[in-house]
């Protein structure tokens, strides 16, 4: 491919990537993929993830992904009064997130929508849209 072609394509996709808008997705689930399911569950969990995120990273999708270790905390403020401690017990916990790029936020759902993740633990996906923030 000569440079020409090369600089070409990559003005292209940048003015693509201009008219796309940044989206988090926060994965919940109900219980632990890496705990409740059996090895060959966890396998094909694995294969099936691995192979969504592969194809999020060839078309330029996936900005950043990574799951959610145990030990967060949560800061509240009340009266002035900054409080640390532990989240609420409840089954559902923060599994991981994705940073991603689409048209709009109909493109983001269908995006979640394809996550393997569904069939393999109860699971709920926030889409939020990210603001733009411009700089001064």
């Amino acid at each position: 491919m000569s440079l020409l072609i090369k600089a070409v394509c990559l003005w292209d996709i940048k003015k693509i990537i201009k008219n796309m808008k940044d989206y988090l997705l926060i994965l919940k689930t109900e219980g632990n993929v890496w705990t409740d399911l059996s090895p060959e569950q966890l396998q094909k969990h694995i294969e099936n993830g691995g192979a969504y995120i592969g194809n999020l990273i060839k078309e330029g999708i996936l900005k950043n992904a990574n799951p959610i270790d145990k030990g967060s905390r949560l800061i509240t403020e009340s009266n002035g009064v900054l409080r640390d401690g532990p989240f609420n017990e409840s089954k559902e916990v923060v599994a991981g997130y994705f940073h991603i790029v689409a048209k709009d936020i109909d493109e983001a759902v269908a995006i979640a929508k394809a996550n393997p993740i569904f069939g393999d633990i109860p699971t709920k996906i926030e889409v939020h849209p990210m603001m733009a923030i411009q700089p001064a």
